[in-house]
Order: structure tokens, then sequence, then C-alpha cells
């Protein structure tokens, strides 16, 4: 494993940001805003139970050619927990972190990018807009067919609950990535791991909300309205991901528009922003080009 920070890591984390946080539904949500706006806005998006420091060392590496905005949605991250979790509540948090990061000021259309659970959190955020979307990009989120046999599903989700560790040391070597991969950068996952803790009273615990899979379930990983986009839709996948199995793989390519792009990212995973980052933003600047 490569445990050493390159270069470009450290640029990358240079870069200044702002820290925001909106209200949305009654509850504070947090996003981190690069660049310059002037620029296409983009909106990054995590995974379950992540947050959006997992794309502090990618959107810098996106800043000649868009403002970026990556919010932690509500119960994940440093935003406010909720009684209950839909995917709308999200794609609503989505959609208002781009209005009030400008972009959609002076008709501009804002990209939504996202992984694993993410990837659907934007398409609904697309499906519901009420403002133009130039596109959606599902980075890994595998749109499984109505025949799909649930009893071999990988759960990508935490499944253990929240408890907690004396100290910061014992929580951090308790990390893992959900579903479970090895990962050749282990740079990374030690940075978003320091970022997935807080401190409580009696020592630290997970940031995440351990009842939001539960009351989501998994209905909403199954749902098909990337295919009734009004946007465009570009699909990013790892080709070692177990997630994005062949026979979803066809699902997808037999149900998305004809010349929708479907790029596979080599030597990834399902954590394909922690496998191939620099890949991942290639691929994401390649489907983007042919939108802006």
């Amino acid at each position: 494993m490569n445990d050493s920070q390159p270069d470009w890591f450290k640029e990358a984390l240079s870069i200044s940001k702002e820290e925001k946080s909106i209200i949305v539904e009654g509850k504070s949500i947090h996003y981190q805003q690069w660049g310059d706006k002037d620029k296409q806005g983009l909106v990054l998006v995590h995974g379950s139970g992540s947050h959006s420091h997992w794309w502090d060392f990618i959107a810098p590496l996106l800043l000649d050619n868009f403002q970026v905005s990556a919010l932690d949605m509500s119960g994940m991250g440093d935003s406010e927990r909720r009684e209950d979790y839909s995917a709308e509540l999200y794609g609503k948090e989505i959609l208002q972190v781009a209005e009030d990061s400008g972009f959609f000021e002076d008709n501009k259309q804002p990209i939504i990018c996202g992984h694993s659970m993410g990837g659907f959190m934007s398409a609904t955020a697309g499906y519901i807009s009420d403002k133009p979307i130039k596109g959606v990009i599902m980075v890994d989120s595998p749109i499984r067919p109505p025949t799909y046999d649930y009893s071999t599903h990988v759960r990508s989700g935490p499944i253990r609950r929240i408890k907690t560790y004396p100290d910061e040391d014992s929580i951090l070597e308790r990390f893992r990535l959900t579903p479970e991969q090895e990962c050749e950068n282990k740079f990374l996952v030690d940075y978003i791991a320091k970022w997935s803790i807080k401190e409580v009273e009696n020592g630290f615990q997970w940031k995440f909300d351990d009842t939001i899979f539960d009351k989501l379930g998994i209905s909403h990983m199954g749902r098909n309205i990337a295919f009734d986009l009004n946007c465009k839709l570009g699909v990013i996948y790892g080709t070692e991901s177990l997630m994005m199995t062949e026979e979803i793989l066809t699902f997808i390519e037999e149900n998305v528009a004809e010349g929708t792009p479907i790029i596979p990212i080599e030597q990834a995973a399902h954590h394909v922003p922690l496998d191939q980052p620099q890949e991942l933003v290639k691929s994401i600047k390649l489907i983007a080009k042919d939108w802006i």
C-alpha cells in the first residue's frame, strides 16, 4: 500500500475553499466550495455514510473547468440529522446547495456528480429539479434490473451500530470501507477516516446517523429514474467493482439513451475516488466537455 502523500495530493489540499451551510427542510446542511464563480457549476455528492471530504483532493483538480461545491447530505458529515430520510429530501439538499452556490445564476445549468448512493441522489436531484440541469454523472452506482436477486446484494451502507470508542486511535483502527475492499492509496483512506469521526463526551464516534440506511432501505438503489432524466447522463464505474456486475452493466447499457457515455476506470473497485482519483477527474472532464 502507498502510505506517503504525493505532491499532487498536498497541492490539492492547499487550494483555498469556503465552508458554508444552509437550511434545507429545517436542518442545517454543510458544504464546501472551491473555484471561480464565472465557471460551470459542479456539485459533488458522496456515498453511503460518507462526507464531503471524500472530494477534498478531487475538487481542486477540476477547477480549470468548474466551480465546485461538495455537500454533506443530512445525517452524514457535518450536516444535521433528520427523523426520517428519503431520496427526494436528499435531492432537495443537492439542488439547494447548487442554488446557494450560484450555479443557476445567469441561466447557467449545473452538473451533478455522485458516487455510489450519491449517484442515485444526484439522479433524483436531476429528476425533481424545476430548473434546467446540464447533466448527471453517476460513479459506480449500480442501477439494478427489476429481476435483480437481492439475496446476492453487496451492501454499500454501514451496517454497524454507532458505539463510543475511548480514544481517537481506537476508532480509527476500526475504520473500514463499505463494501470492504483493498485500497492501494492508504494515505487517502487515512485522510477520509479522520474526517469520519467526531469527539463526544466519553470518547469518539462515527459522524453518520446509523438509522439512515434502515429508513432508506435498498429501494432507493433500484429506482431507474436515471433513465428518465430531462438532462444528459454519464456513467463511470470501476472495472474491479463488485457492485457493477455484468448483469447490471448490461441493464444500464440497454436502457440509457443512445450516445450516453459509459466509462470504465481500470484498477478501480467500488471506491473509485480512492482507487483512481486522477483517472476519475479525467473521466468527469471527458464526459462534461460535450455538455458545456
